[in-house]
């Protein structure tokens, strides 16, 4: 037999594969890098929630997240398939660049960071399906919207989505009880009666029980093995739909009992059974629309790098740079905004000779509360002003996710609400004016840009969305005594505060 010489290759057969291997990898990494690059404010927020929770919940999430993976691996009758050679497949990719979109344009629309931390979880699974088996990844999406609503809601539950929840719970009930013809004015997170005030309180946002109720419905997808559609959307919208209005006719039930029929004990005995009926009626019914889904059927895949599912892009060999290229762009965006979104603080509040003013702290509650957002700016005070005596809070900020309502603070510290009314104060300022105290104090309080004055909060949220004024101030007023809304002094005083507060924002932004 002859021998045939195979010439040496100048490079070693173990630096060759390597040097294959890491050809492979690298435009998977290229796009994970830029997918975390694109969503980094999401990341850094969900690694900081982490760090502010408990160990015990960690602990219980950890576990759980464990128990999801295994489970999920566990129902197929072979391993998942996973390759570095990621192809492009129409509902993954959708998913991916759907979540990156949305979660950009909602930070400039509105940003609440769960919201976008859960795009981030959705879009990082999209990525996941251009890499593994699609039976795999298809079967276990609803195992991604279990994680995508657990770790953004881990801590800060009502942060965010507090406010706009019980403020929408609170008008819900408000024309529900017109029906009923009981008099009731929605002040935020207050329903106002002619005997009364119900406090519509963070458990009474109806967020806990959407929550719930969805997890609920994702598991029962999972685990009953549901096919996803659009029609299965339609069924969870429905199910929010429940959820919303089962609190909010839990809570209207709640001020009936406790406000007209004056049975305040009773209504206390009726919170907690009444929302657990509400979220398993909801979820009954949900369920029940889930058995006319069909379950999930597993198709054959004859090779996992088929290129059949690509659809959307033709041309394989530019596909992936492409990809790779959209979503730094995404990441370039965001990063943008991100910067210009950084504009902040007033100058510091110097009132006229009339008002005679001294700064005092802030108590440990509003130190918490205020120390949530490192970038508000706070000023309280003493004051004398003629005849007037009192303190003041100002809050300068640009997010409306600092505010809330200060008749929730008058409350939690022990100060009754008798009554809540708008006024207008001077030509300029229309606010809410408040009787505390069984008419014994006063207190008032409006929302100031540079260019608008309102008593509203959603007002403020509006703005937001507009993007017209960038930084407001809240000015809350508590008086040490009880005034009219009319009294002379009083319109002066105003006057003087909002063109304090007005010269501020407008030295803010003369500096910028």
């Amino acid at each position: 037999m002859q021998r045939t010489n195979i010439p040496n290759s100048d490079l070693p057969d173990a630096v060759s594969s390597y040097s294959g291997v890491n050809l492979v990898w690298l435009a998977p990494c290229l796009l994970a890098l830029a997918w975390l690059w694109a969503n980094i404010s999401a990341v850094k927020w969900l690694l900081s929630s982490f760090v502010e929770i408990p160990t015990l919940y960690k602990i219980v999430i950890g576990f759980l997240i464990v128990a999801l993976v295994v489970r999920s691996s566990g129902n197929s009758d072979r391993p998942p398939g996973f390759s570095p050679n990621f192809v492009l497949r129409r509902y993954p990719l959708l998913l991916m660049l759907g979540a990156g979109i949305c979660s950009i344009a909602l930070q400039c629309i509105i940003d609440i960071k769960q919201i976008t931390v859960l795009l981030f979880i959705l879009g990082t699974y999209g990525l996941c399906g251009l890499l593994v088996e699609p039976n795999f990844w298809r079967k276990n999406l609803p195992v991604a919207g279990l994680l995508a609503c657990i770790l953004p809601f881990n801590s800060q539950l009502n942060s965010g989505l507090g406010l706009p929840a019980r403020v929408l719970t609170a008008q819900v009930v408000e024309q529900l009880l017109s029906l009923l013809h009981i008099g009731a004015i929605s002040s935020y997170d207050i329903i106002v009666l002619e005997n009364g005030i119900a406090h519509v309180d963070v458990p009474c946002s109806g967020i806990k029980t959407l929550l719930m109720g969805t997890l609920f419905l994702l598991t029962a997808t999972w685990l009953e093995g549901r096919k996803l559609s659009l029609t299965w959307l339609g069924v969870c919208a429905a199910n929010f739909l429940m959820l919303l209005s089962a609190n909010a006719l839990r809570v209207a039930v709640l001020v009936l009992v406790a406000q007209v029929f004056q049975q305040p004990n009773y209504a206390a005995m009726l919170h907690v059974p009444l929302g657990i009926v509400g979220l398993i009626g909801a979820c009954f019914l949900s369920w029940l629309m889930l058995q006319k889904f069909p379950k999930f059927q597993e198709t054959k895949e004859i090779d996992f790098n088929s290129q059949r599912d690509l659809e959307i892009l033709k041309n394989p060999t530019l596909a992936k740079p492409g990809l790779i290229v959209a979503v730094a762009v995404l990441g370039a965006i965001s990063q943008f905004y991100h910067v210009e979104s950084e504009k902040l603080a007033i100058a510091s509040l110097k009132f006229p000779e009339s008002i005679v003013s001294e700064s005092i702290p802030l108590n440990p509650s509003e130190q918490k509360f205020f120390g949530n957002y490192p970038g508000t700016q706070t000023e309280k005070k003493r004051f004398v002003s003629g005849n007037l005596r009192g303190s003041m809070l100002t809050v300068a900020s640009t997010s409306w996710q600092t505010y809330h309502a200060p008749e929730l603070c008058f409350v939690a510290s022990g100060i009754p609400v008798n009554r809540i009314e708008i006024k207008q104060l001077t030509p300029a300022v229309t606010a809410r004016w408040l009787s505390l105290k069984d008419n014994q104090l006063s207190a008032t309080y409006w929302l100031q840009s540079a260019q608008q004055t309102t008593d509203n909060f959603l007002s403020r949220i509006g703005s937001d969305l507009t993007h017209k004024n960038h930084t407001w101030v809240l000015v809350s007023i508590l008086f040490n005594s009880s005034i009219q809304a009319e009294n002379y002094e009083l319109k002066e005083f105003a006057s003087n505060v909002y063109d304090t507060v007005k010269q501020s924002l407008i030295g803010e932004i003369n500096e910028n």
